[in-house]
């Protein structure tokens, strides 16, 4: 298995750049502290990695405009995002630009091996569980497209912007428990519980495509505070 690393904290990427290694079996083939630096190392490389893990805050090129161009220039390297982040919102946008998981900093270095076998072999993994779950019952067909009325896909369609819920209900011209109602009724016809698995189902049922354009990162993170 060959990897290629982002991570501007150097004392990360170097402990598991070395975890992995001790593992046996996979080649890091490039690392970099940031997205432009490792998007020009491999390229430089002879190697194409099998996946990419991507840290989302970084100098010079941010995880969101990382991914976006490692799908557009080799579009079957897979991505792990490795991160502090664990909003909805974060996790919601990289499955938009195609991760292929997301994991949390804190997490146990084993997981991290387990997250990228699983991504090679079955192509995603992500550590909510009922995320995991809900993506697993989808690519079986336990769960296949349900009748949507026009409203409820309208907001599905929302469910995988960055738009809070009181921003989606003025957009489309309702009350914010209007959109909770319908997002609830989506819950149940889809069976799940997360904001993340409609984005996730909207995806795979291609309802929502992937978005291939980078956006202004600054614009999104200057509304974190009132997405979280």
């Amino acid at each position: 298995m060959n990897i290629a690393y982002a991570d501007d904290h150097k004392i990360v990427r170097k402990g598991i750049i070395s975890f992995m290694n001790e593992l046996g079996g996979i080649n890091v083939v490039a690392e970099a502290n940031n997205g432009r630096e490792l998007i020009d190392n491999i390229i430089k490389s002879d190697i194409v990695p099998d996946v990419c893990i991507l840290d989302i805050s970084m100098p010079v090129m941010n995880g969101f405009d990382t991914i976006v161009e490692l799908k557009k220039r080799w579009p079957n390297i897979k991505v792990l995002v490795l991160t502090i982040f664990q909003t909805d919102i974060y996790i919601i946008r990289m499955i938009m630009y195609g991760a292929n998981g997301y994991l949390l900093k804190n997490c146990d270095p084993e997981e991290i091996k387990k997250a990228l076998t699983t991504i090679c072999n079955n192509g995603v993994y992500f550590s909510d569980s009922t995320a995991r779950h809900f993506f697993n019952a989808v690519q079986n067909e336990e769960i296949k497209l349900p009748s949507l009325t026009a409203r409820e896909m309208q907001v599905l369609h929302m469910c995988c912007s960055d738009l809070s819920y009181a921003q989606i209900a003025e957009k489309i011209g309702t009350t914010t428990r209007s959109v909770e109602g319908y997002r609830d009724s989506l819950f149940k016809k889809l069976k799940t519980g997360s904001r993340v698995s409609l984005a996730m189902f909207a995806v795979q049922f291609g309802l929502v495509p992937m978005e291939i354009n980078t956006f202004e990162d600054k614009n999104f993170l200057q509304k974190k505070a009132q997405l979280i």
